[in-house]
């Protein structure tokens, strides 16, 4: 099992590249891999990234999205990634501007994933807030390669493209006792400030 970090992204509302933000003075992107290793799921962890940020990372594991594809956000950044790799039985998405997530909600999606994976034939599993699905913090089989690839051909890139036509299903992220900062993404420096204050006060 394979996890993608995605770390693509232009960040034009943040200001700068978010993977090099910093929570705890530790980068997002670091503190991700960390959160992942420490799971002991994952036989390889991934940045899927662009070829302009791809040297700035310390860290080896680097696919950068096809020359094609530049441009078609995230579906782009997991697809370059699962065409790589197309035995690996799943994968983990998880973007980088969501830096607080925990071992947690990944080994309880990964259950979920799991208890629905053969009675109901589960290509992708992830967390909805309030009924919206969030796609870039989800498992994906790649048994949904090939909806992908037809989506990147498509005029639509959205991920929603992909899972409203595959079979997906999505737990809660409040059935994850943890602050519910641990899934926001840090979209704006001023959520960056929120959250820095969020741990102050926890």
């Amino acid at each position: 099992m394979k996890a993608i970090i995605l770390a693509g992204g232009q960040s034009e509302r943040f200001g700068k590249p978010k993977a090099f933000a910093q929570i705890d003075s530790q980068y997002f992107y670091k503190r991700i891999i960390s959160v992942l290793e420490a799971t002991n799921m994952f036989n390889q962890i991934i940045i899927s990234t662009n070829e302009d940020l791809a040297t700035q990372f310390d860290y080896e594991d680097i696919v950068i999205d096809d020359n094609q594809n530049k441009g078609k956000g995230p579906l782009a950044g997991i697809c370059s990634v699962m065409n790589l790799y197309k035995n690996e039985e799943l994968f983990f998405v998880i973007s980088v501007d969501t830096p607080m997530i925990t071992q947690k909600a990944i080994s309880k999606l990964y259950q979920f994933m799991v208890e629905h994976l053969i009675e109901d034939q589960l290509d992708v599993a992830g967390f909805h807030e309030q009924g919206r699905p969030i796609p870039t913090l989800a498992f994906y089989s790649p048994h949904t390669l090939k909806t992908m690839n037809e989506a990147l051909v498509s005029d639509d890139f959205s991920l929603k493209n992909v899972y409203s036509k595959v079979k997906s299903d999505w737990l809660s992220v409040d059935t994850i006792e943890s602050p519910d900062y641990w899934y926001k993404n840090i979209n704006y420096q001023q959520d960056l400030d929120s959250l820095q204050q969020d741990i102050l006060n926890r």
